[in-house]
């Protein structure tokens, strides 16, 4: 299957990494020289605004029609069309035109009354659903705790993938001062260029990012930077390891990401340097928040 022809910004595909970056870094179809896109006259970027639009994807959009290219870490190149309406469901059409549907479900939670000496299980809201605080131009500051997530599709990737948030905000990983439940959440992310540029016809910020140790992903088997960091949260938590079966394993050390400016949605990931170099998913959106066919079919009946 041919993969799908994504542009990336100009900056990167011109060789602005340096020498010792980009010494063991292979070319893919991502980022060969010849794709270029040029930089608009949009919102300029930085580390801050580039957090704000991870954090607010839950609040931008209601419905969306897509297609995922993926290039998994292991396993064929696959591309499905998907449409997803947040609070009703998700329908995932293949290649080969089968269809799987999943409703949305909000998550269980446990409560206790310890005075009263009663518990019971309540259902989460969904983030959207909930009030937030949002600074001058209209990025999230900080998320509501514990709230059901969108309807997934084989993994957690897939809903990081719509709802970004672990590519803004991480967490304490040493307890003290300045880590208490009304702290400000540390960087995920250590930002190293930021672009904003026209991809398809839509306005996207770009970032060539590594993860911080407080890079925290909603799963740590499935995370969207897959690396040494992910793979550090899973081995203290007891779970298995890539780097417990190749040996040598090279991970990334740093990678391409992409972030919609309308709705927040991650468009890209790509690894750009390991054994994993071009490894990733890539995103193009038909229809936000509109009434196409695809949108109609799926949650018709």
């Amino acid at each position: 299957m041919p993969h799908v022809a994504v542009p990336c910004p100009e900056w990167f595909v011109v060789g602005s990494l340096t020498a010792a970056a980009t010494a063991h870094v292979r070319k893919t179809p991502w980022t060969w020289p010849g794709r270029r896109c040029c930089t608009v006259g949009v919102l300029h970027p930085t580390p801050d605004r580039f957090r704000g639009l991870a954090r607010s994807s839950p609040w931008r959009w209601r419905a969306l029609a897509f297609d995922v290219h993926r290039r998994p870490l292991h396993g064929p190149e696959h591309t499905v069309h998907a449409t997803v309406e947040r609070g009703v469901g998700l329908e995932v059409r293949l290649a080969d035109g089968d269809r799987h549907r999943d409703a949305a479900m909000r998550s269980p939670a446990v409560w206790i009354d310890c005075g009263a000496g009663q518990q019971g299980i309540r259902q989460l809201p969904f983030a959207w659903e909930l009030p937030v605080e949002v600074d001058a131009e209209g990025f999230v500051v900080r998320r509501p705790v514990r709230t059901s997530d969108d309807p997934m599709w084989q993994d957690y990737q897939w809903v990081a993938m719509l709802d970004p948030v672990e590519l803004a905000d991480g967490v304490h990983r040493h307890p003290g001062a300045g880590s208490g439940p009304d702290a400000a959440l540390p960087p995920a992310l250590v930002v190293h260029r930021l672009d904003a540029a026209v991809r398809h016809g839509r306005e996207t910020w770009w970032a060539e990012v590594s993860p911080r140790e407080e890079y925290a992903p909603r799963c740590t088997c499935c995370p969207l930077l897959f690396g040494r960091v992910s793979e550090d949260h899973d081995r203290d938590g007891g779970g298995p390891t890539m780097r417990s079966r190749p040996v040598g394993l090279a991970y990334a050390t740093s990678y391409l990401v992409a972030l919609d400016v309308e709705t927040g949605v991650c468009m890209h990931v790509e690894h750009l340097d390991g054994d994993h170099a071009g490894r990733g998913f890539s995103v193009d959106i038909h229809s936000v928040n509109g009434n196409d066919a695809d949108q109609a079919s799926s949650f018709g009946g």
